[in-house]
């Protein structure tokens, strides 16, 4: 199977899956991890968080695999001080998120990007506010009762999303900056320390399956970017 490649300049690609529906080709697919990521995958709580794993890891090794033209066996992964994951001898960016048996990969050869996709669920109000700036608190308290799953999961992916482009996980205070009020479109208001970052950053943040948010965050310096939003197994 050819995988498609991403576009040139500053583009990102978006890929999105269930790995359930690749159960049946789990031994195959398996046959590119590496003994460390058999092993991770053996010790998840239950076997079958461990096999949707497995077969999310492998879907990425084939995906990126066949963006920078080396087998996938052979791809080695890296990580951070703070756990975001690179490849060994490679400047792509990529991300990836995970939620239940969904996987989500965006890739930018040219930007930092970082992507979060969550499950919406019914919180208490408590829930919804201890990761949430003063000034998303006070947003999020105009939002009719009936949206505000949605309003909290939409900051919730965003805020996510531009952590783990920046490569810092949750070293970065969620407090220090602010996203753009539900109903708008999705952008910083402010970076603690980061006058530029307003001007810097582009944001995605819809609904991409019913009940579950996505949101990609790209460092484009201002430049537009295109998004590339590619079929769920690959196409």
């Amino acid at each position: 199977m050819t995988l498609p490649q991403p576009s040139k300049d500053l583009s990102v690609d978006i890929w999105l899956w269930n790995n359930a529906d690749q159960v049946a080709q789990a031994d195959d697919l398996f046959t590119t991890l590496n003994r460390e990521e058999c092993a991770r995958r053996d010790r998840q709580f239950s076997s079958e968080k461990g096999m949707l794993w497995a077969i999310a890891r492998a879907n990425v090794r084939a995906r990126l695999g066949a963006i920078t033209g080396q087998p996938a066996n052979e791809l080695a992964f890296e990580e951070n001080a703070y756990g975001k994951p690179n490849l060994a001898g490679q400047a792509l960016s990529f991300s990836i998120s995970h939620d239940g048996a969904w996987t989500a990969l965006a890739v930018c050869a040219a930007a930092p990007v970082g992507v979060d996709i969550e499950a919406v669920q019914t919180l208490q109000r408590e829930e919804m506010d201890w990761p949430l700036s003063a000034v998303e608190k006070q947003h999020l308290a105009q939002v009719a009762p009936v949206d505000l799953p949605q309003a909290f999961f939409r900051y919730w992916t965003l805020k996510e999303a531009f952590i783990k482009a920046l490569g810092l996980g949750v070293s970065f205070p969620l407090h220090d900056f602010d996203m753009s009020p539900f109903g708008e479109a999705p952008s910083l208001l402010r970076v603690k320390g980061d006058s530029a970052a307003v001007r810097d950053w582009t944001f995605e943040a819809h609904e991409i399956r019913p009940n579950q948010r996505f949101a990609l965050a790209v460092k484009t310096g201002g430049e537009p970017v295109k998004f590339t939003y590619h079929a769920k197994n690959g196409g």
